[in-house]
């Protein structure tokens, strides 16, 4: 059974011939039991201190995933230009198979590409090559930058948890010596 502040504040002994100091007994159990409620209100302090840091760890927790989350998925952006350049691709895909066919028609000369040159057809290649390129580095170099970003907010979050937990570490291990202090010289004063 756990003692109260109130258990020991109320606590009566009898009387008995040549025993304890009535008054003395008393005074003692009055400054045990607030020295009691002190220790028992620090000690629910203490657990508030300890359930707000769990909070804040588990907070923490959440958006390190979150942020681990959005490190392996591709931003909309990016998503939104590779797929217009898929598009691109494809189109140009089209338009080779088109020539093709009409290479193999030019029997007659009558199609459409009679006109373009096979230097022309290089040229364009290579124009419609060299905007690729430019927008896969810009967004190559973007997803670098946010990727940088979101690694230095990852190690603050890091070094955060590992204050926190260090703060609930020493936190605890000052409220366990507390403990064992007291209980400690609690063993001693019975046998004085």
């Amino acid at each position: 059974m756990r003692l109260t502040y109130l258990d020991i504040l109320e606590q009566c002994f009898h009387d008995k011939f040549r025993g304890y100091n009535k008054q003395e007994v008393d005074t003692f159990l009055h400054l045990v039991a607030d020295d009691f409620k002190a220790m028992a209100e620090e000690l629910k302090d203490k657990e508030r201190a300890i359930d707000l840091k769990n909070e804040e760890t588990r907070e923490l927790k959440q958006d390190l995933e979150k942020l681990q989350d959005a490190e392996t998925s591709v931003p909309p952006e990016l998503e939104e230009e590779l797929q217009n350049l898929r598009n691109e691709l494809e189109q140009k895909n089209i338009l080779i198979e088109e020539m093709k066919k009409a290479d193999a028609d030019q029997s007659n000369g009558s199609n459409s590409f009679s006109q373009l040159t096979p230097e022309m057809l290089k040229e364009k290649a290579k124009k419609i090559i060299n905007t690729a390129k430019q927008y896969a580095e810009q967004h190559k170099a973007d997803a670098a930058k946010e990727l940088d970003s979101l690694q230095i907010d990852i190690q603050k979050l890091k070094k955060q948890k590992q204050q926190l937990m260090d703060n609930i570490r020493s936190t605890a291990m000052e409220h366990l010596n507390k403990f064992k202090a007291g209980t400690g010289n609690a063993g001693n004063s019975d046998q004085g």
